[in-house]
């Protein structure tokens, strides 16, 4: 995802300057936010972390500890300055690390939660989402989740969805191949659309068993928000999917 090495402004100008950002931050987390639950005392890992936006927010909401792990160097330096603008006691809670996701051994302290927002779908393969899989299981505690954002797999490529995709201003160019286009603003880069069927099969492999896929949807007391965010809701483009680790065997 060299992208955002390259394009790192442009893909932070798009997503933090366009109208109604906080509401659509909400779009984003709160299903997400209601999968992972209460993360006071937990530590946390975020995967494709960025510049840290998931990591700052379960910090605030109370977790122990975060390691954002990320692709881009770029980005992960401009999570680092937040870092380093802390408070001592407040930096000495998160660090970031750079790792590829797909094919890194990285071994981590393992986290009672494993997160993230859009992550799955930079799997370039079958086996890359395989080795996602065992990132994830290996740096995560035995009874401890997962809760990512991610390509909702049921989608349709032949369907319209550029009314959903309009509302939250994300938008992907689908087509019968697994590689699409997703655009924000004036930044770019590939995506992969896999089957439910494929991602189950390589995450099991990859040591993960338990799988949820619940739509991105919006909190009961913003019906405002649900208003707006119609189309999406009836189509969603993204999905919130969540694991637990296969229990080891003993014989």
């Amino acid at each position: 995802m060299a992208e955002y090495d390259v394009n790192t402004d442009a893909y932070l100008t798009s997503r933090y300057q366009i109208a109604e950002h906080e509401d659509r931050e909400i779009f984003s987390t709160h299903t997400l936010l209601e999968t992972i639950g209460d993360p006071s005392g937990k530590s946390v890992i975020d995967l494709c972390c960025g510049d840290g936006r998931l990591g700052w927010l379960l910090l605030e909401m109370g977790a122990k500890s975060v390691i954002g792990v990320d692709i881009s160097r770029e980005m992960l330096d401009r999570a680092e300055e937040r870092r380093q603008s802390l408070p001592a006691a407040e930096r000495d809670k998160v660090r970031f690390v750079q790792a590829d996701l797909r094919t890194s051994d990285l071994i981590l302290p393992q986290a009672d939660l494993v997160s993230g927002l859009y992550v799955l779908h930079y799997a370039d393969s079958p086996e890359a989402i395989g080795g996602m899989g065992r990132f994830i299981a290996r740096n995560m505690k035995p009874n401890g989740h997962c809760a990512l954002v991610t390509l909702n797999p049921d989608i349709d490529p032949d369907e319209d969805h550029s009314a959903a995709q309009a509302e939250e201003g994300v938008f992907i160019d689908f087509n019968r191949h697994a590689e699409s286009r997703m655009r924000i603003g004036d930044f770019s880069c590939s995506v992969w659309r896999w089957t439910r069927e494929v991602m189950e099969s390589e995450l099991s492999k990859g040591g993960l068993c338990d799988f949820g896929w619940a739509g991105c949807d919006l909190p009961d007391d913003r019906p405002d928000l649900q208003a707006r965010f119609s189309a999406w809701r009836q189509n969603p483009q993204c999905v919130v999917f969540s694991a637990r680790k296969t229990p080891v065997v003993h014989h």
